[in-house]
C-alpha cells in the first residue's frame, strides 16, 4: 500500500502549534516578573501560546471537511480512537504525577474534566468529531459559498465576543454555529480558497496581519481579563492572528520556502514534532510540574529550561510509541 505524502505545511503548523501551547503554559513557571521587561516577556510568550489550539482546529477542519465519509460508524470510530486511548493514558500518568506532588482528589477531578487544566481541548475536541460529520455534508452541497456564510455569521459571534457585547438580547444567540466548530471551517476554508493574489504577496500579507495583531496584544491585552477558556480564543485579535499564522505558512510552502530544509535534520525533526504533537500535548504537563521544583526562576536561564521542556516532552511520547502495544495510546 502506497503512503500518502504528508503536506510540510500542515507538519510545520501542527509542530509551531504544539511549541506555542508549550510556550503558554512555561510563562506560569519560569522567570521573574517584577520589571516591565518581565511582564512584557511573559505577555510576548503568553499571546504567541494563545495561537497553539486555533491553529491545531483549523488543521483539523483542512483534513476532515469536504470528505466522502460512506459510514458515520467508521468515522466517529477512527476519530474517537485516536484521542479517546492516548488522553486516558495520560490522564493516568498525569493523575499519577500529581498524587507524588501532593496534589488533592479534588484537584486530580478537576484536570480530568478540564477545569482548570489542558484536558478542556480534548472535550472540545470530542464535541467538534461529533459537529464534522454534519458541517461536512453542509460544506459539501454548498462549497465555497456556504464556507462564507457559516464564516461571516461566526465572525459577527467573535467581533461581539471581543467587545462583551454578546448576546445582545437574551435569546438572540449564535451559539448553534459559532464557538469553537468556526476554527476548523476557517482552516478548511483558508486551505481551499484560490485567491487573486500572488503566493508572494499572500505570505506576506499573512506575516503583517500576523505583526500588527502579536503587537496590539502585547500592549492591549483585551484578552487577558476573559475569564473562562472559551473567551481566551474567541476573540478577534487571536482569531486574525491565526489567519495571519496559516496564511504566512501555507503560502511560504506554496512558494516552495521549505524545500531546502523538508529533507534535511531540520524537517524531520518538524516532520517527528508533529506525529508526537497530541501526545506533547499532555506529556508537557508532566515535564513542566517537574522542570518546575528544579527550576531557579532565573530569566537567564529561561531559554535553556525552555528547549529541555520541548525536547522531553517530545521525547516522552516518541518513547512510548516505540514499545509494542503502548503505541496506540503514545498518542503519535
Amino acid at each position: 500500500m502506497k503512503t500518502k505524502e504528508r503536506i510540510f505545511y500542515y507538519d510545520f503548523l501542527r509542530t509551531f502549534a504544539i511549541i506555542a501551547v508549550i510556550m503558554c503554559h512555561i510563562t506560569f513557571y519560569f522567570g521573574p516578573l517584577n520589571t516591565t521587561s518581565g511582564i512584557i516577556f511573559k505577555q510576548t510568550y503568553y499571546n504567541i501560546g494563545r495561537l497553539g489550539v486555533p491553529i491545531f482546529l483549523m488543521i483539523s477542519g483542512a483534513l476532515l471537511l469536504n470528505r466522502t465519509y460512506s459510514n458515520l460508524g467508521d468515522f466517529l470510530k477512527r476519530r474517537f480512537s485516536r484521542i479517546i486511548y492516548p488522553f486516558i493514558f495520560w490522564m493516568i500518568l498525569i493523575t499519577l504525577t500529581n498524587f507524588y506532588f501532593h496534589k488533592p482528589y479534588s484537584y486530580m477531578w478537576n484536570v480530568f474534566i478540564g477545569n482548570p487544566s489542558i484536558a478542556w481541548y480534548f472535550w472540545t475536541l470530542i464535541g467538534i468529531y461529533l459537529a464534522i460529520p454534519i458541517i461536512n455534508i453542509f460544506i459539501k452541497e454548498y462549497g465555497e459559498k456556504g464556507c462564507e456564510y457559516f464564516l461571516a455569521i461566526w465572525f459577527i459571534f467573535i467581533i461581539l465576543n471581543t467587545f462583551r457585547l454578546y448576546p445582545i438580547l437574551p435569546h438572540l444567540k449564535l451559539d448553534w454555529f459559532a464557538g469553537f466548530i468556526g476554527y476548523p471551517v476557517l482552516g478548511y476554508y483558508l486551505s481551499t480558497k484560490k485567491f487573486n493574489i500572488s503566493d508572494s504577496k499572500m505570505w506576506k500579507l499573512g506575516l503583517t496581519v500576523l505583526l500588527i495583531l502579536f503587537i496590539v496584544l502585547i500592549y492591549y491585552p483585551i484578552g487577558d481579563n476573559f475569564n473562562t477558556v472559551e473567551l481566551m480564543y474567541q476573540n478577534l485579535p487571536v482569531v486574525l492572528m491565526g489567519i495571519g499564522t496559516y496564511l504566512f505558512i501555507e503560502y511560504l510552502d506554496n512558494e516552495n520556502k521549505f524545500y531546502s530544509i523538508k529533507n534535511s535534520f531540520v524537517g524531520k525533526a518538524i516532520s517527528s514534532i508533529s506525529l508526537c504533537s497530541y501526545g506533547m500535548y499532555f506529556s508537557h504537563v508532566i515535564v513542566i510540574m517537574f522542570m518546575s521544583k528544579i527550576n531557579p526562576h532565573s530569566t537567564l536561564l529561561f531559554p535553556v529550561m525552555f528547549i529541555a521542556t520541548i525536547f522531553l516532552s517530545w521525547l516522552l511520547p516518541y518513547v512510548f510509541s516505540k514499545i509494542p502495544y503502548v503505541k496506540k495510546v503514545s498518542g503519535v
